[in-house]
């Protein structure tokens, strides 16, 4: 389970520029660029956080928030009904189709899949395989 919830964690890093200095996503310490979260403050309209790793365990907390709700890759990022809105919806001027795509693409899973069905312990590590960074880690570190 938590190598699905880190491949998709540093795909969305990846996707919102945290690993580029002098990002908002690097300055703020929120690898998702989470909005609001909990009484944390909001500066550049994201939330900002003490530390990288509180940032990191925010991104993964909501990821699995996202995965109890039975949403797919798709879903997550654009939304389903009555259930989620999305993390990246297209009312936001986001491209929540491409933003699926990338990070299925980066962790190796399927956009239309519930990600709760892919949590088991076959599941082989897909982009931390091919040289990511561990979670909390900038890339060459």
């Amino acid at each position: 389970m938590p190598d699905l919830i880190d491949d998709i964690a540093q795909a969305i890093a990846r996707m919102e520029g945290y690993f580029t200095p002098g990002t908002i996503a690097q300055r703020n310490n929120n690898p998702g660029n989470l909005r609001r979260w909990g009484s944390r403050p909001v500066v550049n309209g994201y939330a900002k956080f003490d530390t990288p790793e509180e940032g990191w365990a925010a991104l993964r907390q909501q990821i699995q928030k996202n995965i109890d709700k039975g949403l797919s890759l798709l879903e997550f990022f654009a939304g389903k009904p009555g259930i989620y809105p999305g993390y990246a919806p297209a009312s936001d001027n986001n491209d929540p189709v491409n933003y699926a795509r990338f990070v299925a693409r980066q962790a190796g899973i399927d956009l239309n899949t519930p990600l709760k069905d892919l949590l088991n312990p076959d599941r082989p590590t897909s982009a931390r395989g091919r040289g990511s960074p561990a979670p909390g880690k900038p890339q060459g570190a």
